[in-house]
């Protein structure tokens, strides 16, 4: 998990490391980024969405979507159905296989999905004892004496 910048949303690697992301076209790679942040936003791998909101978003045309979205399918990155009304139901598929990722993709990935062990405490490592000293580079006692373990 990258954390170095406080909002992001992810594109897996395999895309840009494959080759397939130099191989889309510039509409391409636009939906592919449009479905990847609203997967994150809305923490699901299945996106309902019309061609008039993602033109909203990206500003993309509806004849490029067309062909965008035949296009990411046969780079195996998502599946779609079409709904009614001009909307679009897509399923994010993991690059490295083209199949969808496991489990149901409208389950939402949030914190009620996490198992039990996931919400307990952290354990709390020992604390040094009171008797150490506060600055032990000037002092010339074995590292044990300060309550942290050997490993040298």
């Amino acid at each position: 998990m990258t954390v170095m910048l406080d909002s992001f949303f992810g594109l897996h690697p395999h895309v840009v490391r494959s080759g397939v992301w130099a191989k889309m076209k510039p509409g391409e790679k636009d939906l592919y980024v449009y479905l990847m942040e609203e997967s994150e936003r809305r923490r699901t791998r299945l996106i309902r969405a019309t061609d008039a909101e993602i033109h909203d978003l990206v500003g993309v045309a509806s004849r490029t979507l067309c062909n965008a979205r035949k296009k990411l399918r046969e780079y195996n990155l998502i599946l779609y159905k079409a709904e009614r009304g001009n909307r679009y139901a897509y399923t994010i598929c993991d690059p490295k296989t083209g199949e969808p990722y496991p489990g149901d993709p409208k389950d939402r990935a949030d914190a009620t999905n996490r198992t039990r062990s996931e919400h307990q405490e952290p354990v709390q490592s020992p604390a040094v004892p009171a008797t150490a000293p506060l600055n032990p580079a000037k002092q010339d006692l074995p590292i044990e004496s300060y309550g942290l373990p050997n490993v040298f």
